[in-house]
């Protein structure tokens, strides 16, 4: 570690990160803070800006939180699936923006935080902003310490508190005088006022919440609708499933989940739409392909494991359809929701 990034703490007291780049070079300076912030961000500068960099951190480890302030000029941060992957953190940063902006996007949110406003970020999903003049302060919280006092915390990425609203005032208060506290704190002290530091994040986090519970219902429809659409895109792919589509969606997959349990399941949803598209194949005149070819278009490993997969929902193999020796009927598609199925294969055809 450099001269200017520093630890210091004593026996009473909580540990302190400390850097400057005050006294570097440019250049330098900005390589050094490049490598502080990596384990949460890829953070890039223009050429142009490069000759003005400035940034400073002081960081207080309080007992498995930590609490610091950051100022620095105007840069882009970026927090990849593959920053997400590499770095093994799983917090939230409940971020108080004392001076500057920052926009992008954070998950699938766009976001505009303005100065005096609190931004969320869950560090399990991407991040991708442009932040000008910054001066923040931020406390960095395990998921498990906030997440269970929370009705939706995969939905929190991205959330702004505005800084003149009664709930972010009273949270942007508790962060600044937190800090101001953090260097006189005993480690013990830390650990106990950290906890309920969490319970009163969660309390101001609740009418933000609960606000979203108006529009959920439309935002989730919404949310599906894209989901749905993302599937059916990548229905050629055999190894498609769960991992690909929270990923793009910046969701846990036990909410992923949830969101298809109406559906039977995600799996079960993607090999309906392979179905779907399967059959489609399969009866339209204008089509010659062979079942084995459609097999593979439509994402199945081998022509034996879609025969199987084709026969369980619709009671007949390819070869059957193909060769038109049965009709499709209630009774033989195995299936409650037969009627259903077939107009929604009518709309596909």
């Amino acid at each position: 570690m450099s001269d200017a990034a520093q630890v210091t703490a004593s026996v009473s007291t909580a540990p302190v990160l400390c850097f400057d780049s005050a006294a570097m070079p440019a250049e330098e300076g900005f390589g050094l803070w490049r490598d502080q912030m990596s384990p949460i961000f890829d953070i890039s500068l223009s050429k142009d800006d490069l000759g003005g960099f400035r940034g400073s951190l002081q960081t207080y480890h309080l007992g498995g939180v930590l609490l610091g302030r950051c100022t620095t000029v105007t840069q882009t941060f970026h927090r990849t699936p593959q920053v997400i992957s590499r770095s093994g953190i799983d917090h939230y940063l409940i971020q108080l923006q004392m001076t500057g902006g920052s926009r992008g996007t954070m998950g699938r949110r766009e976001v505009d935080v303005r100065s005096g406003d609190i931004c969320i970020l869950d560090l399990a999903q991407t991040v991708h902003t442009v932040d000008h003049d910054v001066d923040t302060l931020t406390l960095c919280l395990p998921r498990e310490m906030l997440a269970p006092l929370v009705r939706t915390p995969d939905e929190l990425h991205g959330l702004v508190l505005r800084g003149g609203s009664p709930v972010g005032s009273l949270l942007s208060a508790h962060i600044r005088s937190l800090y101001r506290a953090a260097g006189d704190l005993s480690s013990r002290e830390a650990m106990t006022v950290t906890k309920g530091t969490a319970s009163f994040v969660a309390g101001c986090l609740g009418p933000t919440i609960d606000a979203l519970d108006l529009v959920r219902p439309e935002m989730q429809a919404s949310r599906m609708a894209a989901i749905k659409r993302y599937i059916d895109g990548h229905l050629g792919d055999p190894a498609f499933g769960t991992v690909q589509i929270a990923e793009a969606f910046g969701l846990s997959r036990p909410t992923l989940y949830r969101l298809f349990e109406p559906l039977g399941g995600v799996a079960a949803h993607i090999l309906r739409r392979r179905l779907d598209r399967s059959l489609a194949d399969l009866t339209a005149a204008h089509r010659s392909r062979r079942i084995a070819e459609i097999a593979h278009r439509w994402g199945f490993r081998s022509e034996a494991a879609f025969s199987r997969a084709f026969k369980a929902a619709f009671g007949m193999t390819p070869s059957d359809v193909r060769g038109n020796r049965q009709r499709l009927s209630p009774s033989a598609s195995g299936s409650p929701d037969a009627f259903k199925r077939w107009f929604h294969e009518l709309a596909i055809l």
